[in-house]
């Protein structure tokens, strides 16, 4: 995958893991993107087993059925979710120490002011990470 690919999410997507992270709280939460050529069809809310305010482990069986669901699906791991609850919305030295998947997105959600959620999406290669930008499908702007 090219690592400068954007991200494209409808609304409805991304109101799918604002949920999940609003559940979660006051842990993270997280979760797999399943889509092809950027464009996220399917978003997979996965158990933090972690149960912690600041770490995620994903429940494994979830975690197959989910790989599994979007390989059938004849998609690809397009992202990794995960929550800040706490912020900030960048990666942590643990979200750069435990990116397994170079080829995937890593979206971060963080509660901000007044209920409102930002998102923000990286890749992260070799410990380094760099912004991509996450396009609304809906109306086309950046979110």
């Amino acid at each position: 995958m090219d690592l400068s690919v954007d991200l494209y999410i409808t609304e409805l997507h991304l109101h799918k893991m604002i949920k999940h992270a609003t559940s979660a709280i006051p842990n993270e939460c997280c979760g797999f993107l399943g889509g092809s050529a950027g464009r996220v069809q399917e978003v997979y809310p996965v158990t933090n087993t972690a149960n912690s305010p600041v770490r995620y482990h994903m429940d494994a069986t979830e975690q197959v059925r989910s790989m599994i669901s979007i390989h059938r699906a004849g998609w690809e791991i397009l992202g990794i979710f995960h929550s800040h609850p706490c912020g900030p919305p960048i990666p942590s030295e643990t979200d750069l120490r435990k990116a397994n998947y170079q080829d995937a997105a890593y979206v971060i959600l963080c509660p901000g002011l007044k209920g409102t959620w930002q998102a923000r999406s990286f890749r992260i290669n070799k410990r380094q990470w760099f912004e991509v930008t996450i396009h609304s499908e809906k109306f086309g702007d950046n979110l």
